[in-house]
C-alpha cells in the first residue's frame, strides 16, 4: 500500500451529470479490506474507499440542470473516496440536511443502506427469527 499526496483533482466530463466533491469525511468499511487484500480484485493502482461526503466544489451543466449547485453538502457511495476530491455522478448524490453532522451522514451510506436492504428488502423468514440492530455513538 502506498499513500500519495499529489493525487490529481479529477476532471469532470461536461457532457455528463457529474459533480466534484471536496471530501470532509470518507467512511472506512470492512469491504475495504477485501479490496486491499485482493479478495475483490481491483485494477492497480486504485484509490480505496466506498463512501464519502463533503461540499460540492464544481458541477457540470447537466448536473446543474438536475438542481445541484456549488456549496451543496452531499454524501455518496462510489469507489475512490479516500481522496481530497471525488468525481461523483449526480445520480449517486444524497443531500445532507443542515441538522445532520457530515460524519453521521457519511457513516450511514454503506452501513445504513446495507441495514435498510437487509431489514426491508429480504423475503420474510419461514422460521421464527429475530434481528439485532446495534448502534454506537455519544
Amino acid at each position: 500500500m502506498k499513500i500519495e499526496t499529489d493525487y490529481p483533482v479529477p476532471k469532470l466530463d461536461a457532457s455528463k451529470p457529474e459533480v466534484l466533491v471536496k471530501n470532509q469525511y470518507s467512511g472506512i468499511n470492512f469491504i475495504d479490506t477485501y479490496h486491499r487484500s485482493g479478495l475483490y480484485a481491483r485494477d492497480l493502482p486504485f484509490v480505496g474507499g466506498q463512501e464519502g461526503g463533503g461540499t460540492i466544489a464544481a458541477v457540470t451543466p447537466a448536473a446543474e440542470a438536475q438542481g445541484w449547485k456549488v456549496g451543496d453538502t452531499v454524501c455518496y457511495s462510489i469507489l475512490q473516496t479516500y481522496s481530497e476530491y471525488a468525481k461523483v455522478p449526480a445520480a449517486k448524490l444524497i443531500t445532507v440536511p443542515r441538522d445532520i453532522p457530515m460524519d453521521v451522514a457519511v457513516s450511514c451510506v454503506v452501513q445504513g443502506l446495507t441495514a435498510h436492504y437487509l431489514t426491508g428488502s429480504m423475503p420474510p423468514s419461514r422460521q421464527r427469527s429475530a434481528a439485532l440492530t446495534c448502534e454506537a455513538g455519544d
